[in-house]
């Protein structure tokens, strides 16, 4: 009897020590699937794989160079699943009893001659919340869902560029920190500086050093909070060529005059209390000091015709005089 049980534990040991190395072969025949890793001082588990290089090592379609035929593209997927772990999903008779966690490893075929590989994380609810493909000398594209499946992040690579995107609505991004609600901003950089080495469009408005860009019933596109320095300004706004219009009506010296004694200031130009209050434009303001500039010309042209007509008046006086004078003599 002792022998016996001697013989089930040494047996029992056996069993222990062949599984715990074990080989799990792809093929039919129960226990029979279950070698010995070779070596078979391997420990590590291997699923169709005689030498496993980790704890758990999953082989996939043998031949990378061989096309495999599928009868479509779900037939591809289903028969190329490696991993498929978790609750099986709702609709998991449709997907072929796929689980939460899935990853496939599509070898080419008659469906598509590239390669594929894809993760894929869905909820206890069916929704996906993950997926990654990549196709082999291909694109690649990565994507986290809601629980709506609306994607809120998508990153794709089609082999030349790199497209980031978050397409939901209500998307904030912050660099350098975390937000906090409620998020001031969709983009928000919290520390250190950005640069941008090439154009920069903008569709809307800037502010710098403030935070709006309205003055009263106006929206100005750029709003600065402190002092603009540059090269060069270029304003774009209509002129004051109508001075030089015939019927332009030009006032005389003495109504300008009247007009600073009873104001203070030129008529059409904003007075300093004006300019305080409400800040100056300076497309008008280049504007409504060239419509002087062009009145005192029209006043020079003025008083430089007097001036010839009373010249012209005193050399004919002169000559008028010369001609007594030399009569009387």
């Amino acid at each position: 009897m002792r022998k016996i049980t001697q013989k089930i534990y040494s047996a029992a040991f056996f069993l222990i020590a062949f599984t715990s190395s074990a080989q799990i072969s792809t093929g039919t025949g129960g226990a029979a699937s279950i070698l010995a890793n070779n070596p078979s001082t391997n420990t590590n588990v291997g699923i169709g794989v005689t030498n496993p290089k980790a704890k758990l090592e999953i082989a996939g379609f043998p031949a990378i160079s061989t096309t495999y035929t599928f009868l479509n593209e779900g037939d591809g997927y289903d028969k190329s699943r490696l991993l498929n772990i978790g609750t099986l999903r709702e609709n998991s008779t449709s997907t072929n009893g796929a689980r939460l966690l899935t990853f496939y490893d599509v070898p080419p075929s008659n469906i598509s001659p590239n390669a594929t590989t894809m993760l894929a994380i869905e909820d206890r609810q069916d929704a996906n919340r993950l997926r990654h493909t990549a196709i082999a000398n291909g694109s690649s594209f990565f994507r986290l869902s809601d629980k709506t499946q609306t994607a809120f992040v998508d990153i794709f690579d089609d082999g030349t560029n790199v497209f980031f995107d978050l397409p939901k609505s209500g998307s904030y991004l912050t660099v350098g920190g975390r937000a906090v609600w409620p998020v001031a901003h969709n983009f928000w950089v919290k520390t250190g500086t950005s640069k941008f080495d090439h154009d920069v469009f903008i569709d809307t408005n800037l502010c710098i050093g403030t935070s709006s860009f309205t003055d009263g019933s106006t929206t100005y596109r750029l709003s600065v909070k402190g002092k603009v320095r540059a090269e060069e300004v270029k304003v774009y706004n209509t002129w004051a060529d109508y001075v030089f219009n015939p019927n332009y009506a030009l006032p005389s010296l003495k109504e300008v005059e009247n007009y600073i004694a009873k104001n203070g200031h030129l008529q059409n130009v904003p007075s300093a209390k004006e300019i305080t209050q409400n800040g100056l434009e300076l497309g008008e303001m280049a504007k409504i000091q060239q419509e002087k500039i062009e009145e005192l010309t029209l006043y020079l042209i003025q008083q430089n015709k007097e001036l010839t007509k009373q010249n012209s008046e005193i050399e004919e006086l002169k000559a008028q005089v010369k001609i007594l004078l030399a009569q009387k003599k």
